[in-house]
């Protein structure tokens, strides 16, 4: 029995005992994946083609280990600017040996819940004294907050004081309105005769 799965943008057949290396998948090396993006599945006799969706049908595989594909050298440049620049490139792939091709979905086996661990005595020693810590910077929050109601008090006391000043100085200080000085008289300029030669 043969499929042909959809990984990573790419397409391969594959068959029960195969190697394929495709994109990199997040698991450990050992562990069992399930690939469940069958397009088509054939055993001779009968083929079974995805028509608008995947075909009910998964692969069983192996991660046998993790590899780097060969290098891929990227030239770019512009032509009359001076522009050269030289890139590599190595993807990232995952070498999987085909367990099994099968019909139907894969039922999720369940995984055992594992064991909750007890808090270590370091972890409970360093919690408690996050929690002093906590606490003492509560308390000292608490003590600014009071001087700092305590400071603006005794700054709203001494603006009044100082407006109170200020009113006082200016009622005592008013001076005595000036009497207006007298317009004076102009007097006109002599014209100039032109008789004089001047």
């Amino acid at each position: 029995m043969y499929a042909i799965l959809q990984h990573g943008g790419h397409q391969y057949r594959v068959a029960s005992g195969d190697r394929i290396l495709v994109d990199r998948i997040p698991v450990e090396v050992g562990s069992t994946v399930t690939l469940e993006s069958v397009l088509l599945i054939g055993d001779g006799a009968e083929t079974d083609v995805a028509k608008g969706s995947p075909v009910e049908a998964s692969v069983t595989a192996t991660v046998i280990a993790h590899r780097r594909g060969r290098k891929i050298r990227v030239f770019t440049y512009k032509p009359k600017k001076r522009h050269r620049r030289t890139l590599g490139y190595r993807s990232q792939l995952t070498e999987l040996l085909i367990d099994e091709v099968g019909r139907g979905k894969v039922a999720a086996k369940p995984k055992a819940a594992a064991p909750k661990r007890a808090a270590t005595p370091k972890a409970a020693a360093k919690a408690d004294v996050i929690e002093a810590e906590a606490e003492a910077v509560a308390t000292e929050a608490e003590a600014i907050a009071v001087e700092a109601e305590a400071v603006e008090a005794e700054v709203a006391v001494a603006e009044l004081a100082v407006e109170e000043a200020v009113a006082g100085e200016t009622e005592t200080e008013k001076p005595a309105a000036k009497p207006a000085a007298p317009k004076r008289a102009r007097t006109p300029k002599p014209k100039k005769d032109p008789g004089d030669g001047a």
